[in-house]
Order: C-alpha cells, then sequence, then structure tokens
C-alpha cells in the first residue's frame, strides 16, 4: 500500500480546519462579490468590457506580486499571526473601495484588495501539519468548499444589498468580518512543528525547529513533479478568473436571465461544488491510498470531465432546465483537481518551505491567469463574451488535462525521495537525543 501508517487527527486538527474555513468563506464572499455588481459599477461609470475585466485583472497582479512575500512570512513566522493580519488587510481594503468615485479609483482600491488574496498557502500548509498525508486531501476537500460558499454569499449580498442599497453598502458588509476574524485566529489557534505530522518525523516532532531554508527549497523546485504541477496551473487557473468574473453577466447578457433564475443557478451550481470538494477530497486520499500516482491521475480525469460539461452548459441552449442541470454537474467535477494537487505538492515539498513551495505554484497560477478576465473582455469587444470564454477555457483545460496525467508518472519518484530525506533526518534528530 502506498499510503503511511494509521494517524488519529485530533480535535484540535478540525477546529483549525473550521475557523480556517470561516476565514476561506467570508474572504472568498468579497472576493466574488463583484461580479453581480458589474452591471452596476459599469452603468455608474460608464465603462467597456475590457475596463470591467482591468479592474479584476489589476487585483490579480497585485495578489501575485504579494504571493511569494506571503510564503517565505509562512514559512519563517508563526502563522495564526500572520493568517490573523492577513484578515486584517482584507478588511481594511474592501472598506477602502466604497470610497472610490471614478474608474480609476475603484481600480486602485480594488487593487489594494489584492494584497492578501493569496495568503491561503500559509493556511493549507498550517492544515498540512495537522493532518498525515493520507488525509490531507479530504482536510483540503472540506477547506476548499469555502469557495464556493463563499461565492454563494458573495452572489446574495451583492444581488441582494448591491440592488437595495447600491454596490458600495455590498462592500461595507464583507469587509467588516475581517477585522472580527483576525481576533478569533490571535486568541484561538497555536502554531505547530514544521513537519509535525509526517509519518517519518512523527518520533521526533517535539524536536523539530526548521524554518524556511533557501537549500530546501531549490531542492524541491528541481523535482520534475513541481514542474508540471507548475505548468498545469498555469493554465489550470485561467477558467477559473472568467467564469468567476464573467459569469454573472453572461447569463445576463447572452442567456437573458432574470436575477431570480441567475440565483437559482448560482445556487445549484455553487451547493454541487461543495458536494464535488468534500468527494474529490475522500477520493484523492483513496487513489493516494492505492498508488503514489493515484491524485494526479484522479485530477486530470477529473479536469477532462470537467471541461466536457463546461462547454456543454455554455452552448447547449434547449432552455432553462437544462442549462440548469449541466451547470450543475460542471460544478460538481471542475473543482475536483484542487485538493488533490494541493495535497500532491504537500506530499513533495519538504516541511520548512512547504507554504514557500505552495506560494510559488499559486503565482504561477495567477501570473498568466491575472491577465484572464482582461483577455476575455478584449475577445468579447470583439467575437463575444461567449464564444470568448469557451475558446480560452477550453484551450487552457484541455492543457491543464494532459499535463496532469503527465505529472503522475513522475511523482512517485518524488515522493519517495522526500521520504528518504525526512527519514534521514529523523535519524539525525535522535542521534542527538
Amino acid at each position: 500500500m502506498a499510503g503511511t501508517k494509521t494517524y488519529r487527527v485530533s480535535r484540535g486538527a478540525w477546529y483549525a480546519v473550521f475557523v480556517f474555513f470561516l476565514f476561506m468563506v467570508l474572504h472568498n464572499s468579497d472576493k466574488f462579490l463583484i461580479s453581480p455588481l458589474l452591471a452596476s459599477i459599469r452603468d455608474e461609470f460608464n465603462l467597456t468590457f475590457t475596463q470591467l475585466g482591468a479592474i479584476q485583472t489589476g487585483a490579480s497582479i497585485v495578489a501575485v506580486i504579494f504571493m511569494p512575500v506571503w510564503g517565505y512570512l509562512f514559512d519563517k513566522y508563526a502563522r495564526p499571526l500572520l493568517a490573523a493580519l492577513a484578515s486584517a488587510i482584507w478588511g481594511c481594503t474592501t472598506v477602502l473601495s466604497t470610497f472610490s468615485r471614478n474608474f480609476v479609483e475603484l481600480a486602485f482600491t480594488r487593487a489594494l484588495t489584492g494584497i492578501d488574496n493569496e495568503a491561503t498557502s500559509g493556511i493549507v500548509s498550517f492544515i498540512g501539519d495537522n493532518f498525515p498525508p493520507e488525509k490531507r486531501s479530504t482536510a483540503i476537500g472540506v477547506l476548499n468548499t469555502s469557495g464556493a460558499l463563499g461565492a454563494l454569499i458573495g452572489t446574495l449580498i451583492g444581488t441582494l444589498m448591491g440592488t437595495a442599497f447600491g454596490w458600495r453598502s455590498a462592500f461595507i458588509v464583507t469587509g467588516v468580518p475581517g477585522l472580527l476574524l483576525a481576533i478569533l485566529i490571535l486568541t484561538t489557534l497555536k502554531d505547530k512543528p514544521r513537519g509535525s505530522t509526517e509519518p517519518e518525523l512523527m518520533a521526533v516532532k517535539d524536536r523539530l525547529k526548521d524554518t524556511f531554508r533557501k537549500d530546501s527549497l531549490i531542492r524541491v523546485l528541481r523535482r520534475k513533479s513541481m514542474v508540471f504541477l507548475f505548468v498545469q496551473g498555469f493554465f489550470g487557473v485561467f477558467p477559473w478568473q472568467i467564469i468567476t468574473y464573467w459569469f454573472f453577466l453572461y447569463m445576463t447578457e447572452i442567456r437573458g436571465l432574470d436575477s431570480e433564475t441567475q440565483l437559482l443557478v448560482m445556487l445549484v451550481a455553487l451547493l454541487t461544488m461543495v458536494v464535488g470538494n468534500v468527494v474529490s477530497g475522500v477520493i484523492s486520499d483513496w487513489a493516494f491510498r492505492k498508488t503514489l500516482k493515484g491524485r494526479a491521475v484522479f485530477a486530470g480525469i477529473s479536469v477532462a470531465i470537467g471541461l466536457v460539461f463546461f462547454d456543454l452548459t455554455i452552448l447547449t441552449r434547449e432552455g432553462v432546465e437544462l442549462f440548469l442541470l449541466l451547470a450543475a454537474l460542471t460544478a460538481f467535477f471542475i473543482p475536483m483537481a484542487g485538493p488533490a494537487v494541493s495535497a500532491s505538492i504537500q506530499d513533495i515539498a519538504l516541511p520548512e518551505v512547504r507554504s514557500t513551495t505552495l506560494s510559488v505554484q499559486v503565482f504561477v497560477e495567477n501570473s498568466g491567469s491575472a491577465f484572464a478576465p482582461l483577455i476575455t473582455g478584449y475577445l468579447a469587444d470583439i467575437i463575444g463574451l461567449e464564444l470568448g470564454m469557451v475558446i480560452i477555457i477550453t484551450i487552457t483545460w484541455a492543457i491543464c488535462a494532459v499535463v496532469l496525467t503527465a505529472a503522475s508518472l513522475t511523482l512517485p519518484k518524488d515522493i519517495e525521495w522526500k521520504r528518504g530525506e525526512l527519514a534521514e533526518r529523523a535519524k539525525k534528530l535522535a542521534s542527538q537525543g
């Protein structure tokens, strides 16, 4: 069996998942809030599709710049403290957006919200030190449901609050909780030694004191599997940027759906996305226990299936009921690769550079996809929003599926490399004792 020793997960570990689940739900609601508000913002400032795309691209670029910074800090210092800081930044920058009086001010203040957008590498690293390898996908899958629930909350706030009181009021509602969560994280969570749930290090976990080391990062980044995982990440996030930013406007402009129908579609799709994340975590862990390449194989298959259902959803025009069904099936499959990929990176990364490695992955993902909303907006002005979405998403997810399949061929060797490194480290620590 490819798995590891049985490890009983503590209540404290699941409490950490719960706290960061709240953090990510509310943070994602803030990120997704702008999508249902685009029509109001466009009308107030008289913007083009390209300008609307530039607003989101600006926030994505700022997030890309800060990703490596967050990764290094989370590997070097106490992770709960840094997560609390990120939460406070999110609250302050979101409220600042409400003071925008024109397109330039809104683009600038919304860009500032990207500062903390990808501090999640430290959160996933922290969760990795609470769960053993064979259970990490399940924990990450539960954590990733926050994306769908956050999108649902952001959609409801944006649609209801934005319609009744204007788009500025919606930003206030999602910004204030960030400050409250900062207090909760600071007062209830404590950091853990990096690598404390790795099977090879459990016997010496009380002696683990390693933090960020440059040589460790270099050795991890040289592994062949990391190259494949980085490449798939570069292409894999393009569709997410497009869907989360443009889908509401697509339903309004192309499908001609009223606000009530749009909410129903999003509600069903987001709830099935929650289920998809949980199911994917469980299946990913099961596949890993069967074979070390199981997670990558599962991820590649799920991406391919999700792409097929997405194209069917956009291109099929036989009524609202079929559109709703296809959207739900798409939403079930498209998040499934996430927990598998995140866990696979932790299967390779040495504990002291786990957050930095994850942040490099997210940096690669967003360095390209940051321009996805802008590119889609440009194509929408030329050939139409529907065709622009289909072209970009089909190409990028097809590449992603192929690259994930290639990663399955190199992962076993790289996982064994990491296990050997940790076994040697455990011997040295034991001899020092």
